[in-house]
């Protein structure tokens, strides 16, 4: 079996410099906002000529992508690992929920062009970019919804559609990144996370009455 090749100094550079460039996109999207922030003034917060930003991104667009997906890789290596982790599905449920709004609250800056992304269904969009968005999509799902059929298999949710409930949750989170947006809401989040706890855990688990009346 080959062995994989070593990356070239030129794909090291260029790695290294594509990851300056998008950690200095973030720092000033998270305090300025997208839509105020200059390709020219990310190449200068990166530490690069005004060109030289253009070897690594066609434009800011470009840029937001990627900074997407990189967010979203992140994320999911979180969510596998509370999957892989210890704990009842209710409590991972739960610890993946504060997760997905930690996130929202951190990455709000992107959390704009990520929700105008997914309702334009790729269109406006690079391809690939739009393939990898969806394949993050799917893997999430899958991910959350093994957690909602351990918990229904072991008898400690409700019986319900175990993709449907990942849906729900998702959606749920969504809607409190709208809310953020659209009433300028900073402490959203923080306010939302107790009510989406309580309505997980309330709702998702089986009751003891419940369980005496069905015997």
């Amino acid at each position: 079996m080959n062995s994989p090749s070593k990356p070239t100094k030129k794909e090291i550079v260029t790695e290294f410099r594509t990851r300056e460039i998008l950690a200095a996109a973030r720092r000033l999207l998270q305090s300025r906002g997208v839509e105020s922030v200059t390709m020219e003034e990310i190449a200068a917060a990166a530490g690069v000529a005004k060109g030289t930003i253009y070897l690594y991104f066609q434009g800011k667009e470009d840029l937001i992508q990627d900074l997407i997906t990189q967010v979203g890789e992140q994320m999911l290596a979180d969510i596998e690992a509370i999957v892989q982790g210890s704990g009842t599905p209710l409590e991972k449920i739960q610890q993946v929920a504060s997760l997905l709004l930690d996130y929202l609250m951190r990455e709000r800056a992107l959390f704009p062009a990520y929700a105008r992304d997914l309702l334009q269904g790729g269109r406006g969009t690079a391809t690939t970019y739009w393939q990898h968005l969806q394949e993050m999509e799917e893997k999430f799902v899958t991910m959350v919804t093994r957690l909602f059929a351990d918990g229904i298999e072991a008898g400690q949710f409700i019986p319900a559609d175990p993709r449907l409930l990942t849906f729900l949750l998702r959606g749920m989170v969504r809607a409190v990144g709208y809310f953020q947006v659209s009433a300028g809401q900073r402490k959203a989040v923080q306010e939302a996370l107790p009510v989406l706890l309580t309505l997980l855990s309330s709702g998702l688990t089986r009751q003891p009455q419940a369980e005496v009346a069905a015997g």
